[in-house]
């Protein structure tokens, strides 16, 4: 059990250090440890991922505190565990995280409570047909649906952006963001709901468009980037009910406030009680991918966001470890007992 606790203890020093090997502590009839002995911390993240893509909301959360335990400074794993955390409502444990990835990576901590927040704000959306006034600067978001064959846009489309000009008509000063790619006869969704709105009475100067997306992950990145650039944060969200709880936790996810929503009317008495908490986990699961945390690592590779040393965390860290790596040599490598 020694040989089994020291090569642990090398691996948290690898982590630590941001990949300097620890190697081996020869010495005459001495078993060699490597660091190859213990628990790879990537294979260990993988798998927390795998379950938490099939439901297996526990058992992703084991796999991360074994991960996070061999690799303490893994950023992306500190963020799982705070977002995952809070979908079985164990806050002790997410604040946890959170507190940690705020030492270790500021942004990052950012990031994870926007998805907390974002999916937590979706959760609670009823889906409503009625515009309603909006304070502060805003904009108005509308999501695209894939076009017909010939370039057209299919019947829930006009719905969508139909509700988007109604939106536009009582915030008048909100700029309109039209979004979706995909092009069919060498048109965008964005495009066609942009010619129909300026055909329809709304000034081109108030029309952006997000045409490079090719689904809600990739709308609700693009168009932070988009809005970012302009100074604004806060959005309406236009889309389907079946689609509005969704699209919502992954603009939340890119730091955008969803402070209101409009839908069409779609299949509308289907989707008017709140999620639980338990139905937000496939919503949850994609806005970790619209965060851009990692789905793996690399077997075998430290983490890619692993805090700057500064003025000595990692190494103070590491050194640690190491130290307790050369006091315990002798005792602990020098037999190759097992018990």
């Amino acid at each position: 059990m020694k040989r089994f606790r020291l090569a642990a203890a090398a691996t948290i020093a690898v982590a630590a250090l941001g990949g300097v090997a620890v190697g081996s502590l020869p010495a005459d009839g001495a078993s060699v440890v490597t660091v190859a002995d213990a628990v790879d911390p990537a294979g260990l993240y993988n798998d927390a991922q795998s379950k938490f893509a099939n439901g297996d909301v526990a058992g992703g959360l084991a796999a991360l505190q074994q991960a996070l335990t061999i690799a303490p400074a893994d950023t992306d794993a500190l963020a799982l565990q705070s977002i995952w955390s809070d979908q079985i409502d164990d806050a002790s444990v997410s604040d946890a995280a959170l507190s940690r990835l705020r030492v270790l990576n500021p942004l990052l901590a950012t990031t994870a409570r926007n998805v907390i927040s974002g999916v937590a704000t979706a959760a609670r959306i009823v889906p409503d047909t009625t515009p309603k006034p909006v304070a502060g600067r805003v904009a108005i978001v509308v999501l695209g649906f894939g076009l017909n064959a010939n370039g057209k846009m299919a019947p829930e489309l006009v719905n969508r952006v139909s509700a988007g000009k109604s939106q536009a008509e009582i915030t008048t000063a909100a700029p309109i963001v039209v979004t979706g790619g995909v092009p069919k006869n060498g048109i965008t969704e964005a495009a066609a709901m942009k010619t129909w709105l300026i055909d329809n009475g709304v000034a081109a100067t108030r029309i952006l468009t997000e045409d490079k997306s090719g689904s809600t992950v990739a709308n609700a990145q693009n168009t932070s980037e988009i809005l970012r650039a302009k100074g604004i944060r806060d959005i309406v969200l236009v889309t389907s009910p079946n689609h509005i709880r969704r699209g919502a936790a992954d603009f939340g996810a890119t730091g955008l406030r969803v402070v209101g929503t409009l839908t069409t009317a779609t299949d509308l008495s289907k989707y008017l009680t709140p999620l639980t908490k338990d139905q937000t986990r496939g919503i949850r699961l994609e806005a970790t991918r619209t965060a851009r945390i990692p789905t793996t690592h690399q077997p075998g590779a430290l983490p890619q966001n692993l805090p700057d040393p500064g003025p000595g965390l990692l190494a103070d860290i590491g050194g640690q470890v190491l130290k307790q790596l050369l006091d315990a040599g002798s005792s602990a490598i020098g037999s190759g007992a097992e018990g």
